[in-house]
């Protein structure tokens, strides 16, 4: 796609958020601790909807992505990116460069999971020096679970089991839980 084409897209999407967006929203995000310099206080309601007229686009996607200052463009840019043409390399890079639980949570979500190669994320990321990579794969195990798309499950409660023993704040809940579902399947 031309960068002109993909600029102006791009600055129309953030035209929208400027339209939605929610000031108290926004303001509570900020004084919860979001990351985030622009804000607009969009909710996920609204973010699909414009994902929906926007439609699956990659290069939109990766300027969005690459927009690592503003919250909207980094929960959109996983829901206009079409799953079949992203690498497994493009893959890890967003996974390392997850700033927080919402982004992890939403990237898993609406992109990772629908990737044929998602089992294999998870067993390159579950041991990450990077609480946040490790706690994204935990998630996308999680959502690979809810969906009956795991086929890993000895092995995957075996990764939940190794970080259960590092005691992380941040994916101990999400652990417990992986081997609360895998001991009910199997």
């Amino acid at each position: 796609m031309e960068t002109n084409v993909i600029h102006e897209e791009v600055k129309r999407l953030k035209q929208e958020f400027f339209a939605y967006r929610n000031g108290i929203v926004a303001d509570m995000l900020r004084d919860a601790g979001d990351c985030h310099k622009v804000i607009f206080g969009l909710n996920i309601p609204q973010l699909i909807g414009i994902a929906n007229e926007t439609g699956k686009n990659a290069d939109v996607a990766r300027k969005l992505w690459q927009n690592a200052d503003c919250r909207e463009s980094r929960l959109l840019a996983p829901m206009i990116f079409p799953a079949q043409t992203m690498t497994v390399d493009e893959a890890h890079q967003w996974m390392e460069d997850v700033e927080n639980v919402e982004i992890a949570d939403n990237l898993c979500h609406k992109l990772l999971k629908h990737l044929p190669f998602a089992e294999t994320l998870i067993a390159e990321c579950a041991t990450s020096k990077n609480d946040l990579v490790r706690y994204a794969a935990f998630r996308l195990a999680m959502n690979l679970l809810c969906t009956n798309a795991l086929t890993g499950h000895s092995a995957l409660a075996a990764l939940a089991k190794q970080e259960m023993e590092r005691d992380c704040s941040l994916t101990r809940a999400l652990c417990m839980e992986i081997g609360n579902d895998i001991g009910q399947t199997n």
